[in-house]
């Protein structure tokens, strides 16, 4: 996935578990959708580590934000059943 700094991409489900890795950037967001709580609330924004990843369960529906100045620039590594 890739944003421009202040690009939000679309409104998505996470069907599967799933790998996130951080390649580039500054700071991200994550705007949950109200029917879908997640343990970080409405909204999370984070620093960016390039290199850093993160496991994330399925279920969510959320909009990615690039919330810095920065592009960004991320894999997401599906986990297949």
């Amino acid at each position: 996935m890739r944003l421009a700094p202040g690009e939000r991409g679309a409104v998505h489900r996470h069907d599967l578990d799933h790998v996130l890795v951080q390649i580039s950037g500054d700071r991200v967001a994550v705007e949950s959708e109200p029917e879908s709580p997640t343990p970080w609330g409405p909204y999370f924004e984070a620093p960016i580590a390039p290199g850093q990843f993160s496991y994330m369960p399925r279920g969510g529906v959320e909009t990615a934000v690039n919330a810095g100045t920065e592009d960004y620039h991320e894999i997401i590594v599906e986990l297949k059943d």
